[in-house]
């Protein structure tokens, strides 16, 4: 199980091809590779590993028979993946003359967004190539656009919800608000089930038509004064100022029961939707901060959706749950301080000051790189440009 890089131009366009015929990987080498840069998979498993290690990878061209994990297996993952750059990928299957109209159908239920049959003509398969690199191109530009503009707006453009950027903002404030006036606060994330799956299974307008619907009934759930946003692509989350837990709870009952009443007709068969969901509250006597208010939301959101059906799980945050906590730090402790804090239950000291911390690192993961070879270039460069952004 291996996959093999070409050493052509790095700047020419990169496409994978998966096949476990050395053949047939050397005939469309052979076709393509003056124009682009190739790198080869014998089957699904080398396959993955190389879409993991090079993210310029633009086209997919791929057997369905082989080996470890054939290609429906492969198309399986790259559709489900959480990575938009990896599960919108273009994968044109290589067909046999064996394979009948219902193999085709299979694929195209998996994913494929494209087909070439067996023996592969030269032209036809520049054709292919040439047409799905320049739609992957088009869309890589359309979706910067939109990430643009929604980077510089406050509403989700699908949903018609206020988006994330609006969230963070709205959190903050409300929270300096009902602890200045000593008011409850509380916070639901909801999260909708095993989307990926009814992605794959239904495609992308029945889950655009999913989340439409939920943000309905989110929506009607909610008073003038409350947040509710889209904060993630299956996460939405409320802010319900002066609502103490019974009053989330209820809320969050409510919803429940008209999503499991929401049932989307797809062809002949009707969609059922479940959705979990997580509540933080406390009273005016709490003293936590906006990242630990939010953690724990997430925390008892990932605890719904461990269970079955339409759940909810709460926690509440009041004085008695912070009164043993350790008296937080003035300035950003140094090195040694920091390292046995951060195996110690008083970690939480510590947030606040993560960000210079890690810059007073970034030096010797410098040099640990450069000396020890780790290979982690693109992880310090990422570290880099997020602590930039914070600044």
């Amino acid at each position: 199980m291996h996959a093999e890089l070409d050493s052509t131009d790095s700047q020419q366009p990169h496409l994978l091809v998966v096949d476990d015929s050395r053949l047939m990987r050397h005939a469309i080498r052979k076709i393509l590779g003056n124009e682009y840069r190739i790198t080869e998979a014998v089957d699904g498993e080398s396959a993955w590993l190389a879409l993991k290690q090079h993210a310029d990878i633009q086209v997919i061209f791929s057997d369905l028979s082989m080996p470890n994990l054939d290609g429906f297996g492969l198309l399986e993952r790259i559709r489900s993946d959480t990575d938009a750059t990896i599960s919108s990928l273009p994968v044109v299957i290589i067909t046999g003359s064996e394979d009948d109209d219902s193999v085709r159908a299979e694929a195209m239920h998996y994913g494929a967004s494209d087909f070439i049959s067996k023996p592969i003509g030269a032209s036809q398969l520049r054709t292919r190539a040439k047409t799905h690199l320049n739609l992957k191109q088009t869309s890589k530009k359309l979706d910067q656009t939109e990430s643009q503009l929604e980077e510089h707006s406050i509403t989700d453009m699908l949903t018609g919800l206020n988006n994330k950027n609006y969230f963070n903002l709205r959190i903050d404030k409300d929270l300096s608000y009902a602890k200045r006036h000593q008011t409850e606060l509380s916070i639901i994330l909801l999260g909708i089930d095993n989307l990926n799956k009814q992605f794959l299974e239904y495609g992308k307008p029945v889950i655009n038509e999913v989340l439409k619907q939920v943000a309905t009934i989110g929506r009607n759930n909610t008073r003038n004064e409350d947040t509710l946003a889209r904060i993630g692509l299956s996460k939405l989350a409320f802010i319900l100022p002066s609502t103490d837990l019974p009053g989330a709870q209820c809320i969050s009952e409510r919803i429940c029961e008209q999503v499991n009443d929401l049932h989307i007709k797809v062809g002949e068969t009707r969609l059922t939707v479940s959705v979990s969901l997580g509540i933080a509250s406390f009273t005016h006597q709490t003293i936590q901060g906006t990242r630990d208010f939010l953690m724990l939301a997430e925390n008892c959101l990932q605890r719904a959706h461990q269970q079955t059906g339409c759940s909810i799980v709460h926690d509440e945050l009041t004085v008695d749950t912070v009164t043993d906590q350790p008296d937080s730090l003035d300035t950003p402790p140094d090195m040694n301080t920091a390292v046995e804090l951060a195996t110690s239950d008083s970690a939480m000291q510590l947030h606040p000051y993560l960000s210079v911390l890690l810059a007073r690192l970034l030096p010797l993961l410098n040099l640990c790189n450069d000396k020890l070879d780790l290979g982690i270039d693109d992880a310090i460069k990422k570290i880099q440009s997020r602590l930039e952004s914070r600044h």
